[in-house]
């Protein structure tokens, strides 16, 4: 089953960025295969998709999925009282699955939303390339955030305000249909 993406997801200057890593990888390496790249905030919200994000694969449990692993590990770094988590990862039989903090985004006088990259790949990529390409990329992934207010504006929503959007979208995806 094929999942209906909205075009803001993955035309946008983030998911550009996010093409970017994925085409200087395979470049670099030409090895493995990568299912998707998803930038999210700590809470799961999506900012963006790459373009060639596997479209059988459903992006918002992935993201959910990402956000609960590197909650986590964020946990386990207390609890080890260590100084800081380079990333969090789940390695399968064929598939691996990371998550890495890019940074945070500052919001006006809503604090600041922590960035994460949700890498999904199979167990032939090589995963040091890409963390050096995600590492690359950060600070232009930050920046196109800052200067989208569209997702500037998701990433302010309080828990309320982001179920009464997903009913939206809900709504936008199954008339669609």
């Amino acid at each position: 089953m094929t999942l209906f993406v909205p075009k803001s997801l993955y035309e946008n200057e983030i998911a550009v960025v996010l093409d970017e890593v994925r085409y200087n990888y395979g470049m670099l390496t030409r090895r493995g295969y990568i299912y998707g790249l998803i930038a999210i905030d700590q809470d799961a919200k999506i900012v963006a998709i790459d373009s060639r994000f596997d479209r059988k694969l459903n992006y918002w449990d992935l993201s959910s999925i990402g956000a609960a692993l590197y909650g986590v590990a964020r946990q386990a770094q207390d609890f080890f009282e260590t100084d800081s988590l380079v990333r969090a990862t789940l390695i399968y039989k064929d598939l691996q699955l990371y998550v890495k903090s890019i940074g945070d985004v500052v919001l006006n006088k809503k604090g600041k939303r922590e960035i994460l990259v949700v890498l999904l790949v199979d167990n032939e990529v090589n995963i040091g390339v890409l963390i050096l390409q995600m590492r690359k990329f950060a600070s232009k992934i930050k920046e196109a955030i800052v200067k989208d207010q569209m997702i500037m504006n998701k990433l302010k929503m309080t828990e309320q305000e982001l179920k009464m959007h997903l009913r939206e979208l809900k709504k936008k995806v199954f008339q669609s249909t």
